[in-house]
C-alpha cells in the first residue's frame, strides 16, 4: 500500500520544523488478518449448520443460524473502523503510531532514542506479504511504537533504520544515549554511595529500598499483607513493620516468593516510569540500585552492570558501624546471595570504592563516560534487531 498524503497526518502534533517522510495506514488486509480466527471459526460453524439443515430441513437452521455470519460481519466492520483510525508516520526526527476507536492513543518516539527495531510476521500477515514493526528505546523492557500490518515490511524497516542512522550520525552532541545501569556488589560495598555519585552527575537513580518503603505505605499493600500475616506485621501506628515482614520471609522462602509476587511488578513499573522520564529529559543515564539485582533478574532491564569493588575489611567495618554485624553475620548473609566472584564476572564495568570520595567521583565519572560512548557506538553499529 502506498503512503497516503502527508497532509492527512495530524500536523498540529508534529513540529513545523520536521519533515514528514512517510505516512500511511496498515494495508487494507489488516481488516482480514485481524479477524481471521473469527472468519475461520464462523465459516466452519456456518458450514456445519448448512450441512445439518440440508439433511434435516432448512427450518432447523432457524433464526439463530443467521447470527453466525452476522457476528463475523460485525467483526469485519469493527476491524475496518480500527483500520481507518490507525496511522503510521515517520518524520526526519521521530516515528509515530496512532490508533484507537473510542479513545485515541498516540505513541511518539524520537529517532535519536531508537535502540531496537523488531519485525514480527504472524502467519496470517505472512500469507499476504505483510508484517508488523515494533520500535523500542533502551531499557524500557517493552516495545513503545508499533506499526501493524505493514505492506513491504522489510523495505519499510530498512527505511526506518536508514533514517535513524542519519539522525544519529548527523547529531554532533550524540543525544539519545541514556543507558540503564545496574549496580551490584557485596554487602557493605557502598552501592548507595556510588548511586548518589551517579545522581550528582545527572543520572536518575532508582533506589529499590526506598521504593519498597514507599510501596509499603500504600493502603492496598498494607491491606494485602495484613490479610496474609495478620496484624503482627503492623507497628503501633498501623504502619508496616519492615523488620516483622523481614523475619517472616527470611524464615519461610514460600512467603518470600509470595511477597515478591506482589512487590516486584510494582517496582518494575516504577523503574520503567523512571526510565521514560530520563529519556524524555535527556539524562545521561538511569542507575538501578536494587538488592539481588542478578538473583531477581533485574539485570535484564539494564544495558550494562557496574560492580562496586570494595575490600572485605572495609565492608566488615561498614556493616559493624551501620548494622552492628560482625564478620560472621556478614558471611552468613552473603552466603544466601550469588557469590561475589560471580557478580564481578557477570558485570561489564567495575568501580573501586575504598572510601576515597574525591577519587570515587572521578572513577564513576570515567565509567559513565565510557558506558555512554559504548551505548552510542552500539546504537550506530548494531542497535537493531530484525526477527523477520
Amino acid at each position: 500500500m502506498s503512503a497516503h498524503d502527508p497532509s492527512r497526518t495530524h500536523q498540529q502534533r508534529i513540529p513545523r520544523s520536521e519533515r514528514v517522510i512517510h505516512c500511511d495506514r496498515p494495508h487494507w488486509l489488516f481488516v482480514v488478518t485481524g479477524a481471521w480466527k473469527w472468519i475461520v471459526f464462523g465459516g466452519t460453524l456456518w458450514a456445519l449448520l448448512i450441512i445439518t439443515a440440508g439433511r434435516t430441513g432448512w427450518a432447523t437452521l432457524g433464526t439463530v443460524g443467521w447470527w453466525v455470519p452476522g457476528i463475523v460481519a460485525l467483526r469485519l466492520v469493527v476491524g475496518a473502523w480500527d483500520w481507518m483510525v490507525r496511522e503510521h508516520t515517520l518524520t526526519d526526527a521521530r516515528i509515530i503510531a496512532q490508533f484507537g476507536m473510542l479513545r485515541t492513543v498516540r505513541t511518539d518516539l524520537p529517532l535519536r532514542r531508537v535502540q531496537h527495531l523488531v519485525l514480527v510476521r504472524p502467519l496470517a500477515e505472512r500469507l499476504f506479504g505483510l508484517g508488523s514493526i515494533g520500535v523500542a528505546s533502551a531499557g524500557t523492557g517493552s516495545v513503545e511504537v508499533v506499526w501493524r500490518a505493514v505492506d513491504r515490511p522489510k523495505q519499510t524497516l530498512a527505511m526506518i533504520r536508514e533514517q535513524t542512522r542519519r539522525v544519529l550520525e548527523g547529531d554532533e552532541r550524540e543525544p539519545g544515549v541514556t543507558p540503564v545501569i545496574g549496580l551490584v556488589g557485596g554487602i557493605g560495598s557502598g552501592k548507595s554511595t556510588v548511586a548518589r555519585v551517579f545522581g550528582d552527575l545527572g543520572c536518575l537513580v532508582s533506589d529499590s529500598d526506598e521504593s519498597v518503603r514507599e510501596l509499603l505505605t500504600r493502603p492496598e499493600v498494607i491491606e494485602r499483607l495484613v490479610s496474609w500475616w495478620g496484624e503482627r506485621v503492623l507497628d503501633g501506628e498501623g504502619r508496616i513493620n519492615r523488620s516483622a515482614v523481614a523475619d517472616i520471609v527470611f524464615e519461610d522462602p514460600s512467603e518470600r516468593v509470595r511477597l515478591e509476587g506482589l512487590i516486584h511488578p510494582m517496582l518494575r513499573q516504577s523503574r520503567q516510569d523512571l526510565i521514560r522520564r530520563a529519556i524524555a529529559s535527556d539524562a545521561p543515564g538511569v542507575v538501578i540500585d536494587a538488592p539481588l539485582l542478578f538473583e531477581a533478574g533485574v539485570d535484564a532491564e539494564c544495558d550494562t552492570v557496574v560492580f562496586v569493588d570494595t575490600p572485605k575489611p572495609v565492608r566488615v567495618r561498614r556493616v559493624r558501624e551501620t548494622r552492628n554485624w560482625d564478620e560472621g553475620e556478614l558471611d552468613r548473609r552473603e552466603s544466601a546471595q550469588m557469590p561475589i566472584a560471580e557478580k564481578r564476572r557477570r558485570s561489564g564495568w567495575m568501580v573501586s570504592n575504598g572510601g576515597d570520595q574525591e577519587g570515587l567521583r572521578k572513577r564513576v565519572e570515567a565509567v559513565l563516560d565510557q558506558i555512554r560512548e559504548q551505548s552510542s557506538r552500539n546504537m550506530r553499529e548494531s542497535g537493531f534487531l530484525d526477527l523477520g
